[in-house]
């Protein structure tokens, strides 16, 4: 694996770990900025205040997923390719 590709793996992971998805989706489906209302926290429980139980599960996934796939899928992937090339 290049240098290249560690890169824009780490970087990768960093951008989809740092998108808000109960932010994101009360903001696409309210128009609200979720941290305004409810308990002001922008993860699923105070979303799904916001916009209903029914997006508990979905936004809840999205967040555990952003956070499970790089480390117990992508990181052993790379780590059986480290080091990188030079």
């Amino acid at each position: 694996m290049t240098e290249i590709a560690c890169f824009v793996i780490v970087l990768g992971c960093y951008l989809v770990g740092s998108i808000p998805f109960g932010f994101v989706f009360v903001k696409l489906i309210r128009g609200v900025d979720l941290r305004t209302v409810g308990s002001g926290n922008i993860g699923a429980t105070n979303a799904a205040r916001v916009l209903g139980t029914a997006w508990f599960v979905p936004i809840f996934a999205l967040d555990f997923m952003k956070s499970f796939a790089p480390v117990f899928w992508l990181a052993p992937w790379a780590a059986a390719r480290w080091p990188c090339d030079h």
